[in-house]
């Protein structure tokens, strides 16, 4: 159900708000994740737009309905409306940067894990790599994986090596960090690409890396789009999605057990940017 009507009291510790929606009051509750990012809004008595779910629940001592998501919150003034926040604003701004962005490399990535009784604190490396650029018209441009071989040797314990289903002696072949940063910096000013990754641990273990081995780090913060972040955004999701779990989604269809396979991971991003665009595309 959407309900809409101006704020006339906030109850924080609760998460309430108390609005007028066809002149009857409403108490509307929000989980601590919608409070946290809606709540500075609320003091200014604004007007709000949202779905709620129908059963009507206690919430200490008040009976609410929850919010489900927010549609827009605004606050109307003589001079000019401020708007905190808007769904169609959002999804617009979204289509339009999924759609000018030409190269895109979509890139994944491997690290170590700590070991089960690791008493010195762990700082990941990466241990492997996927890597695919593709161009405007979603021709391939360039693909690559390969293991690296992490500063730490201890970070190849049993722990990693399971995870990633690799055999210790593989990284006997594996390259040097260097030559992974080499190729990353080549790629991006290459065929300067967008860098796509799903969720946001990929990049801070990136930028991590460069303070690590001691290499120029390279602008990466400007530079990419977390889909999974961006999918959220535009359906106003509150928990991070599964990359696999997503791709079942919207293709309905069922992938076998996930092996953390960097080069598998990043078609599968890939896949995933491709049926998103089409997806938003098709909507009115």
């Amino acid at each position: 159900m959407r309900i809409y009507g101006k704020v006339l009291k906030v109850f924080p510790e609760e998460r309430i708000l108390k609005i007028e929606y066809k002149n009857r009051l409403f108490c509307l509750y929000m989980t601590r994740k919608t409070f946290k990012d809606f709540g500075p809004y609320f003091y200014k008595k604004p007007y709000i737009f949202a779905d709620i779910k129908l059963e009507l629940k206690k919430y200490g001592q008040y009976y609410a309905y929850e919010i489900v998501n927010f549609i827009k919150v605004i606050e109307p003034s003589f001079r000019e409306k401020r708007i905190y926040y808007d769904i169609l604003t959002i999804k617009k701004d979204i289509k339009k940067l999924i759609n000018k962005t030409k190269n895109k490399l979509f890139i994944d990535l491997e690290f170590t894990l700590p070991a089960y009784y690791q008493s010195i604190p762990h700082v990941a490396e990466i241990v492997q790599y996927g890597i695919i650029v593709e161009n405007n018209e979603g021709e391939v441009l360039f693909q690559d994986s390969n293991l690296v071989k992490p500063l730490r040797k201890y970070g190849l314990n049993s722990r990693t090596l399971s995870f990633i289903s690799r055999k210790r002696e593989e990284f006997d072949n594996a390259i040097e960090y260097e030559e992974f940063y080499n190729l990353l910096e080549s790629c991006i000013k290459k065929y300067k690409s967008k860098i796509i990754v799903w969720g946001k641990s990929d990049i801070l273990t990136l930028e991590q890396s460069f303070i690590l081995n001691k290499v120029k780090p390279l602008d990466l913060r400007k530079n990419h789009i977390n889909l999974m972040q961006v999918i959220k955004n535009y359906y106003n999701l509150k928990e991070d999605l599964g990359l696999f779990n997503t791709y079942q989604e919207y293709t309905n269809s069922s992938l076998e057990e996930q092996t953390h396979d960097a080069l598998e991971d990043a078609v599968i991003t890939r896949k995933i940017y491709r049926l998103f665009k089409e997806k938003i595309n098709s909507e009115k």
